[in-house]
């Protein structure tokens, strides 16, 4: 499989009466895009604004971000399952805008109000502390302002959410295609250098099996029961990894993570050079039981093997010690079957970071990389505006939380309040300093 990643890098976003790319600047016709995502009937209405890095602006009830791309040749396309035939993406040339991202600012009337199913929102702010804190900060935001019709369920919510970020993201990659880009990057797994060592990368998701969405689906399919799947890493950058479109905040993962993962990227380009990637194990995780992670950790040791992996890099998503626990048996795993691995994550650590970092230890998890702390404070400023959809006087980011006034300075108790500001795979390279 050989996928060319076109790059189009955008420096500004302006309304305007067409929607067109040119010189480095996207000219969006608003009132287009906003009749294009209102084709869906369970839209009863939908607005757009832009959001600059610098600015004093807070976005807030995110639910999802996308980027902006599309298939230009080859088979498949991106988003399989969801805008196109279920086939195998990853190969021919697809188009990505650089530099601006797709926000969905949703509102609907759910019909859970609690628990872990609930609905929940993430902000993001474009200047300031909250800024530096999640890639967002940095991006050209295009945020949807979508609100659905009342009645329907939380999977109809989240394939209407799904459906107007996907599809306009789509449109606005089309304007390039019959443009030349700044810079194409071909990815493949080809043969090389047999010495070199050869590396995999098991990238474990959490799901749940007894909600309407899993939290993670391939092409469309909500992951729950499974074990695990071996993937080529280029589907992940056509987006056959997508996420629960109603779900925001730092502690779920969004479509765009997916679509631009530093760990896939950085392998990819090294393949070949420094080393043989062999392929990505897509893990589920938080079996309910130990036998249930135990199996789990012996597949992926055993398809880790059955690949001739001489290294493994393992990654996890969601703030949950349950799946944590079954990151870490599966680096012992690997690690018994003579695969040395690395183990990347976010750690816990208290509100000072004094306190264990970890929930759970085994002693073959020796080469451990840390992307930051979450439960941190984080105090962030008055913005002198505020986007988002409906009422955004008093907002909340999880059902059961306390209403509060995104127009004032505001304190919140861990950065994954913030869309992004959970850092899993790398993507803002934080570093500390002891004092």
């Amino acid at each position: 499989m050989r996928l060319e990643l076109a790059t189009f890098s955008l420096r500004d976003i302006q309304f305007g009466s067409h929607t067109a790319c040119s010189k480095g600047t996207l000219t969006i016709n608003k009132d287009e895009l906003a009749k294009l995502i209102l084709e869906d009937k369970r839209v009863s209405s939908a607005d757009l604004d832009v959001a600059h890095p610098g600015e004093k602006t807070r976005i807030v009830k995110i639910h999802d971000v996308v980027e902006p791309r599309v298939k230009v040749s080859g088979p498949g396309c991106v988003f399989p399952g969801i805008l196109g035939p279920v086939e195998t993406a990853g190969e021919g040339r697809t188009h990505r805008l650089s530099g601006i991202t797709v926000m969905t600012s949703a509102e609907y009337r759910p019909t859970i109000l609690s628990g872990t199913e609930a609905r929940s929102a993430g902000i993001v702010d474009m200047w300031g502390p909250g800024a530096s804190l999640t890639p967002f900060g940095a991006t050209i935001n295009i945020v949807l302002m979508v609100k659905l019709i009342d009645g329907v369920t939380e999977l109809e919510a989240h394939k209407a959410i799904q459906s107007a970020e996907f599809r306009v993201a789509r449109r606005l990659a089309e304007t390039t295609r019959n443009l030349a880009p700044e810079g194409v990057e071909t990815f493949e797994l080809s043969i090389c250098d047999p010495s070199l060592p050869r590396v995999v990368y098991v990238l474990t998701c959490l799901t749940e099996w007894h909600h309407a969405h899993s939290l993670i689906a391939y092409c469309g399919l909500p992951i729950r029961e499974s074990l695990p799947t071996l993937m080529h890493p280029n589907e992940l950058l056509d987006g056959t990894i997508t996420v629960d479109a109603r779900r925001g905040g730092g502690i779920f993962t969004t479509t765009w993570i997916w679509m631009t993962h530093p760990i896939v990227l950085e392998l990819l380009r090294r393949h070949g050079k420094q080393l043989n990637f062999l392929g990505v194990i897509l893990q589920r995780t938080r079996f309910e039981t130990e036998f249930g992670k135990q199996v789990s950790a012996t597949c992926v040791s055993q398809m880790a093997r059955l690949l001739g992996a001489e290294g493994a890099v393992i990654t996890r998503i969601v703030t949950s010690g349950n799946n944590f626990v079954d990151v870490a048996l599966t680096v012992q795993a690997l690690e018994r079957k003579g695969i040395k691995t690395v183990f990347l994550t976010p750690e816990w650590g208290g509100k000072d970071g004094n306190e264990l970092p970890l929930v759970f230890y085994v002693p073959e998890a020796t080469a451990m990389v840390s992307t930051g702390s979450f439960e941190r404070d984080v105090t962030v400023p008055k913005p002198d505006k505020v986007i988002g959809v409906g009422d955004t006087r008093l907002v909340n980011v999880y059902s059961e939380d306390k209403l509060f006034s995104p127009r004032d300075e505001v304190t919140l108790p861990s950065s994954f309040l913030m869309t992004g500001g959970v850092d899993w795979f790398g993507h803002l390279t934080l570093t500390c300093e002891e004092n």
